[in-house]
């Protein structure tokens, strides 16, 4: 016959057992490799793909916003309005950020700086992009320049201009142009303009070349 303190040292027993082989909350907590592991699955999953910055512009998933870094080199479609020294040679470089708002849009900000024989003009544009595929886009890009200088014609600001572009791989694109710069006596200039952009690492190279070509121009 058993006797009550013996059933009592049983069942203490038991308890303990059943305790000492239960999970313990704070056994995941006590394996810090865990938490790592877990972290690296995380960042190497879709949801965390689409929330990165890029460098060179991609659609979601891959990218929840990009850099824009260009320079632009062209020449003018119309004559300009003297006094002038009728170059047509034309160049612009923007820089900015764009987010992607849904699987075919991005839309973002940029500095844009103008120059040509005549002067400079610079200011900030809304930057608009359709994401045609992969590898292929549109830019839509209107703003306004808010400050510059002409070395033959006084300028009010500011004054509009707007840009559209053909883009592949954002390393090279067509763009289209005008700026409507407002003169002193109430006059206005359009100036329309085409050339070949350079995207991302492109940019400055093509900068560079630019600036070759111009010193032995002149």
């Amino acid at each position: 016959m058993t006797s009550r303190g013996s059933l009592t040292r049983q069942r203490a027993g038991w308890t303990g057992a059943s305790l000492s082989t239960a999970p313990r909350a704070g056994a995941i907590q006590g394996h810090p490799r865990l938490w790592i592991l877990l972290a690296v699955l995380a960042l190497g999953s879709p949801a965390a793909a689409a929330g990165q910055t890029c460098f060179r512009g991609h659609p979601q998933p891959r990218c929840s916003g990009f850099t824009v870094l260009e320079f632009t080199g062209g020449i003018r479609l119309n004559q300009k309005p003297g006094p002038t020294d009728q170059s047509a040679g034309f160049a612009y470089w923007s820089g900015g950020y764009l987010r992607n708002i849904g699987p075919r849009s991005a839309l973002g900000a940029a500095f844009k700086l103008t120059a040509d024989t005549d002067g400079h003009r610079y200011g900030l544009v809304l930057r608009y992009r359709g994401w045609l595929g992969p590898t292929s886009s549109i830019d839509l890009a209107p703003g306004l320049f808010v400050a510059g200088k002409d070395n033959y014609t006084a300028f009010r600001f500011p004054s509009p201009t707007a840009d559209v572009a053909f883009n592949y791989r954002d390393w090279i694109g067509l763009a289209v142009g005008v700026d409507a710069l407002r003169q002193v006596d109430n006059a206005t200039q359009w100036q329309w303009h085409a050339g070949l952009r350079f995207g991302t690492w492109l940019a400055p190279l093509a900068t560079l070349g630019f600036l070759v070509l111009a010193a032995a121009a002149y």
